[in-house]
């Protein structure tokens, strides 16, 4: 196994990664000299040169090369191996794992999921290793695949459908024949069937008419058509083509059925019957799973008929809701939402819950952590957000595009300036989403211009490192960063670039380097953490995948959804994508369909315990609750939800919220500096 892996390594980026990691703790190749930072592609350079000097085979073309290379015995390539079977790999587990299948210890099914399973999205996405292309790890094009926060999926609910449902499908299936011209279509699409007494006179005038006979098989007689009479015999005798096309007609009048059954109905052994389904199955027409709660073997039915089925089973779902009215709604959605006080979340969890539920809702930054957080978390702390932050796990940025010109000169830095906090993992989408193919305004000369010039080329850096490179004053990298962010075109790692923003000043210890900040040793205090360029959308958006993630990430903020607040929210992406999307959802059992708030026109959907936590906020007594929330939060729907006029998304005005009934309140707020 380990010698299968040595020589599988050495033409993958993974080796070619830790080669390099290596030749830069050994000192060959230096990340920096003469005092300033040696390129990375210089860098790449002297390690392929000295990658052929101790390993020729390594670096030739391996197109060319027959049977295993002979890898040399030199201290750098056997570190390079070691590390890469030992620390990225694992090979002692994997060792273990081989042998476990080998002996039996361990064993191997196969499994059909709806989506990756959670245990596989490290191996999926592989990163920072699987990329298609060597350059550095900020330009990095992963081949992964896209991994989004999904709806809870519980696979007791896919295809689950109604027991009235399929009664009513099959009763309406159940061939009726009135005349024996009708007996004769029906035979025709059987081929062959067992005698029925109720069919009995039918028959007889059809075989007075030479239309109908008889085909005898294991001591029975079998009716058929005369024109059919050739597949009926081939049926019995076996033959696949015609089988298969019995088994069609008989599944038009089964209903959900099974090998059994169908076998009985016609008199077949069960084996050639689960040949033909099967080739029904991959021909389209014919779907097996368990529909039935009590049903212990596997079930069969024609596609069509199934259709039918979840039809009639989602009408019936939608009929049993009794819609809420929208001030029961608003007081749901303050709970949903944990901004109510005995609703609310406590510790790193509590705040990745929120931050899954607000992503891609953009508000003012100087609003995010003491109106948003602060009031959906118990005993906020910033240290939660500085954790995911720096863990890589969260992000924040503005999405949609600012409406500055190209060319305009950058403005002084704004704590209204509208960002998203999301997690990295979704940030793609959320572009796509957001953006939808417009254009980032980005200035061609100037601060903004120079800095982001300069993250593009060397990646994420501190605002020390672009004081150097752009030789620009402090106060002028402060005011391209901002202005960068406002544009949508700069990210940083840190909340505490914000947190410095409200302050307005440096802090102690800042104070303390202003004399080092004027030789140009230091800056951007008040910009701390490092800073990227903002990734562009996607090429190739697969406009259903995109409406797909938009609906689940707007069903999981607000609990129900309809077009009305899907219109509101900041993620622009048209009602009928989103439309068609929460169908699907609904069809796979993740979502529920119905009229869930009166007062409101269109589709609306659900998620299952959203539903009945609405329908529990709908029966309880009314307290006299009082929710005071700031204007910049979603839960800012006056003139949507409640009455009045639209309240504007200014960080100095609150919004009160007595038992459900939103209003604007005139009293200011506090700024939060």
């Amino acid at each position: 196994l380990e010698d299968t892996l040595e020589h599988a390594i050495l033409d993958s980026p993974m080796f070619q990664a830790r080669w390099r990691w290596n030749l830069n703790r050994s000192l060959m190749v230096l990340r920096f000299r003469n005092g300033r930072r040696n390129p990375p592609p210089i860098q790449r350079m002297e390690s392929d040169d000295l990658l052929a000097a101790v390993f020729p085979q390594a670096a030739a073309c391996q197109d060319n090369a027959t049977g295993p290379l002979e890898i040399p015995d030199h201290v750098l390539v056997r570190e390079t191996i070691r590390d890469t079977l030992h620390e990225a790999l694992d090979v002692e587990r994997l060792r273990v794992v081989v042998e476990g299948i080998e002996g039996g210890d361990i064993a191997v099914h196969c499994v059909d999921t709806t989506e990756a399973s959670a245990l596989s999205h490290e191996i999926i996405n592989a990163r920072p290793y699987a990329f298609l292309d060597d350059e550095e790890f900020q330009n990095r094009r992963t081949n992964a695949v896209t991994l989004r926060r999904g709806l809870q999926v519980d696979l007791a609910t896919i295809g689950s459908l109604d027991p009235d449902a399929i009664e009513q499908v099959h009763a309406e299936v159940a061939p009726e024949p009135a005349t024996a011209d009708d007996l004769h279509d029906l035979l025709s699409s059987l081929v062959v069937a067992r005698p029925r007494a109720a069919w009995r006179p039918l028959f007889d005038e059809l075989v007075s008419r030479r239309r109908a006979g008889t085909l005898e098989h294991d001591s029975v007689q079998l009716w058929c058509t005369t024109e059919a009479r050739d597949d009926a015999a081939a049926t019995v005798a076996g033959d696949d083509v015609a089988t298969a096309k019995a088994m069609r007609g008989h599944l038009e009048i089964s209903g959900i059925t099974t090998v059994e059954e169908l076998a009985e109905a016609t008199t077949l052994a069960p084996a050639p019957v689960a040949s033909a389904l099967a080739t029904l199955e991959h021909e389209g027409f014919a779907m097996h799973g368990t529909y039935r709660p009590d049903a212990s073997d596997a079930q069969w039915v024609a596609r069509r008929l199934l259709a039918r089925m979840h039809s009639y089973s989602r009408r019936s779902r939608r009929e049993r809701v009794e819609p809420a009215t929208a001030q029961d709604f608003m007081r749901f959605l303050l709970r949903w939402q944990h901004a109510a006080p005995d609703t609310q979340l406590s510790g790193e969890g509590g705040l990745v819950s929120v931050i899954e539920q607000l992503q891609g809702f953009e508000a003012a930054a100087v609003t995010w952590e003491p109106d948003l957080f602060a009031r959906r978390l118990r005993h906020y702390e910033p240290a939660w957000l500085d954790r995911l932050c720096h863990d890589g796990d969260v992000a924040w940025l503005r999405l949609t595009p600012g409406g500055r010109d190209a060319d305009a000169p950058a403005g002084a830095p704004s704590k209204a300036t509208p960002i998203a906090v999301v997690f990295r993992a979704d940030l793609g989408w959320l572009l796509d989403a957001a953006r939808q193919g417009t254009e980032v305004a980005e200035p061609s000369v100037g601060a903004t211009a120079e800095i982001v010039q300069v993250l593009r080329d060397t990646g994420a850096c501190f605002a020390t490192d672009l004081v150097a490179a752009t030789r620009r004053l402090p106060d002028d990298i402060e005011r391209g960063l901002w202005d960068g962010v406002a544009r949508g075109l700069v990210m940083c790692d840190g909340f505490g670039a914000i947190r410095a923003r409200i302050s307005g000043s440096r802090s102690a210890s800042d104070g303390r380097r202003m004399s080092r900040l004027r030789r140009g040793a230091r800056a951007g205090g008040a910009s701390p953490g490092r800073w990227s360029v903002v990734p562009g959308p996607g090429d190739d958006v697969d406009r259903e995948e995109l409406a797909e993630a938009v609906a689940e990430q707007l069903i999981n903020r607000w609990g129900v959804v309809f077009r009305d607040l899907a219109v509101h929210d900041s993620l622009h992406v048209p009602w009928r994508d989103l439309q068609w999307a929460l169908r699907r959802l609904e069809d796979r059992g993740l979502v529920r369909g119905g009229r869930f708030v009166s007062g409101f026109s269109g589709e609306q959907y659900a998620l299952p315990h959203a539903a009945d936590e609405l329908t529990r906020v709908r029966k309880r007594p009314r307290t006299g609750e009082r929710v005071v929330v700031n204007a910049t939060d979603p839960l800012n729907l006056v003139g949507l939800i409640g009455p009045g006029a639209t309240v504007p998304g200014v960080r100095t005005k609150r919004v009160v919220d007595v038992d459900g009934a939103p209003e604007s309140s005139d009293a200011p707020v506090a700024d939060s500096a």
